[in-house]
């Protein structure tokens, strides 16, 4: 009888140390040896005023989101280069792209992705009326095959994105 209760303590205190360090670990090699899929979750918090357009009038905003395998190519694109020609300027860094739902002014939403393995950072690119001196992409790195969703909370405001 001891000999079974010793061995259900020890296994429990298996499986806790097992959970507890694919828990600790951002990219953690338990996710990758249970072949895991690569989650995201985003938050977005978008004040009333976002989006203004020439009579300062909020508008609905559109956010395209890339899986990148580096960023590099993201960081150094300007708002025409990817509005425009995004797979051409963004190349083979640039794994997959998806347009999300219009957040509205005023508007707090959660969405949750499954990425591609490959992903190792994701851009966030905010169609602004007024780009030229707005604040329009920001990059998210990501954990691959991760036990636990990376998540982002992501504030839009004006002509701003920025990571909280």
């Amino acid at each position: 009888m001891m000999s079974k209760l010793r061995f259900v303590k020890y296994w429990f205190s298996g499986i806790l140390v097992l959970l507890l360090t694919s828990c600790t670990s951002l990219n953690t090699k338990v996710g990758g040896l249970l072949n895991l899929d690569t989650d995201l979750q985003l938050t977005f918090t978008v004040n009333a005023d976002v989006n203004p357009d020439d009579n300062k009038t909020p508008s609905p905003l559109i956010i395209r989101m890339y899986e990148l395998k580096s960023p590099t190519q993201f960081k150094n694109a300007n708002f025409i280069d990817i509005y425009e020609r995004d797979a051409e300027i963004l190349g083979g860094d640039m794994l997959t792209k998806q347009s999300l739902k219009p957040v509205q002014p005023g508007e707090n939403r959660k969405e949750s992705f499954v990425l591609s393995k490959e992903t190792k950072y994701v851009g966030l690119f905010a169609e602004f009326l007024k780009y030229k001196d707005a604040k329009y992409k920001l990059i998210i790195p990501v954990a691959q095959t991760n036990v636990v969703s990376s998540s982002a909370k992501i504030q839009l405001s004006g002509n701003r994105i920025i990571i909280l």
